[in-house]
């Protein structure tokens, strides 16, 4: 990964001391060439003028290039998810399907924190995580992934995994970052809460459309598969003590020792 290309990133300028004497000279040039004695002069003084441009933006990364290493350190999360905590597809949740969440952390652990607002209008910070959840009938599995666009050795893997009836609920939270230049910018936490009132996951994502209908699915989840597992402790518990209640009574022999061997 190229950490100098990516740091100058959110630190250079967005227009170099270079890039606009480019820029001046390629207009020069451009009104040189429309005269005929000087034309050959002025499409010389073009591509001069043009390649002066292109040398000052390339020693740093773009959008583009920032977002593409940011996703492809992060991909495949849901193929390494299963081959961790060995399951498939056949053990999904029927009601709701694995999720992918994505986003730029605007909450690092880490003192240092570099952020720009791209062209493309995104705002990003130097740190990036994604994590995998899976959705079993007893259990929620977590798989994720952070890592540092400036820093290849902030690469962290994390994994866990919980039971329906130790979650709480899920819930988005709308914040503010306050850069040390610029307007504040408006970023989204994602979390996962467990009854303790810990957190089971948090997460900075990528809001969207389907961020809201996804925490309601894992709220429904919660709350369903809650009641079921509830409902079958209850049933196990009833079914023990009856059965505890007829040894008692005599109404049931406890098998001899030998017969267990």
């Amino acid at each position: 990964m190229e950490t100098k290309r990516n740091l100058k990133y959110y630190i250079a300028p967005p227009v170099s001391v270079v890039s606009i004497i480019g820029w001046a000279v390629t207009a020069v040039m451009l009104m040189l060439a429309f005269f005929s004695a000087t034309r050959m002069l002025g499409i010389v003084g073009v591509i001069v003028g043009l390649g002066i441009v292109v040398f000052s933006s390339g020693g740093k990364s773009n959008d583009t290039d920032i977002e593409y290493q940011a996703r492809e350190r992060t991909k495949n999360l849901r193929e390494s998810s299963m081959k961790k905590f060995d399951v498939y597809e056949k053990n999904f949740l029927k009601m709701l399907k694995p999720i992918d969440l994505t986003g730029y952390d605007f909450e690092p652990k880490e003192k240092e924190i570099y952020y720009k607002k791209g062209q493309d209008g995104t705002p990003r910070t130097n740190y990036f995580a994604a994590n995998n959840l899976i959705f079993t009938g007893e259990k929620v599995y977590i798989y994720g992934k952070r890592i540092s666009l400036i820093d290849e050795e902030i690469d962290e893997t994390t994994y866990s995994s919980y039971k329906y009836n130790e979650l709480e609920r899920a819930e988005i939270l709308e914040k503010k970052f306050a850069p040390q230049k610029g307007e504040p910018v408006t970023y989204y936490v994602f979390k996962l809460i467990k009854k303790d009132g810990e957190d089971a996951l948090s997460m900075c994502i990528d809001y969207g459309a389907d961020s809201d209908k996804a925490v309601e699915n894992i709220n429904r989840a919660i709350s369903v598969r809650s009641a079921e597992l509830e409902k079958k402790a209850q049933e196990r518990a009833r079914k023990l003590a009856e059965f505890r209640e007829n040894v008692m009574a005599g109404k049931v022999e406890l098998p001899e020792e030998d017969d267990l061997i």
